[in-house]
């Protein structure tokens, strides 16, 4: 897997800076994740590694799907990106590199997708105020989604990027446990 994002990576970084650079980072975003989904799919994947096919025809077929689904069409430096992609024997790791993207696609717009758990839906009052915080702490504009989980008894569980915030009845008992064991 470590490999995989280490092959990625400079395919990604070199998207992101055509895209950024054309003001299309939506239209590269679609793109990217339409051709993840069709790389991981079987079917098609099996279609996409036959030695039968050549690397123009895979680019194709990619291409062809690319061109039914996303809305904004599909830029010409889309097409030497997936040509160069097949040349190198690169199409596997679509999935990584639309990751990748839509990490440094989220950096450079400054947001960040959070979640919200909670043993009870929220309020949209609630909601706005959450978001309103973690913008205040975390200085990027953020995307929330709530989820409910009753299993946390009670408060609220937030993930941001690579900050957790446990506010939960739950988790405030497993540290009363954690603590009363040593």
């Amino acid at each position: 897997m470590a490999e995989m994002i280490t092959v990625a990576r400079p395919y990604a970084r070199a998207a992101f800076e055509e895209a950024q650079a054309a003001g299309e980072l939506n239209v590269w975003s679609d793109l990217l994740q339409v051709a993840a989904v069709i790389a991981v799919d079987v079917s098609m994947w099996s279609l996409l590694a036959s030695p039968k096919l050549s690397h123009q025809e895979k680019v194709d077929v990619i291409l062809d799907i690319c061109s039914e689904v996303c809305k904004g069409g599909i830029p010409k430096a889309g097409h030497n990106f997936f040509t160069l992609l097949a040349e190198n024997r690169r199409l596997v790791a679509l999935p990584q590199i639309a990751a990748i993207f839509e990490v440094l696609r989220a950096d450079a717009e400054k947001i960040v997708q959070a979640q919200l758990v909670t043993a009870f839906a929220v309020s949209d009052t609630q909601r706005k105020r959450v978001i309103k915080s973690l913008k205040a702490r975390l200085k990027r504009n953020v995307v929330l989604e709530c989820k409910v989980d009753e299993a946390l008894i009670g408060g609220a569980i937030i993930r941001a990027g690579d900050v957790v915030f446990d506010g939960s009845v739950r988790g405030q008992l497993h540290k009363l446990a954690t603590t009363l064991r040593q």
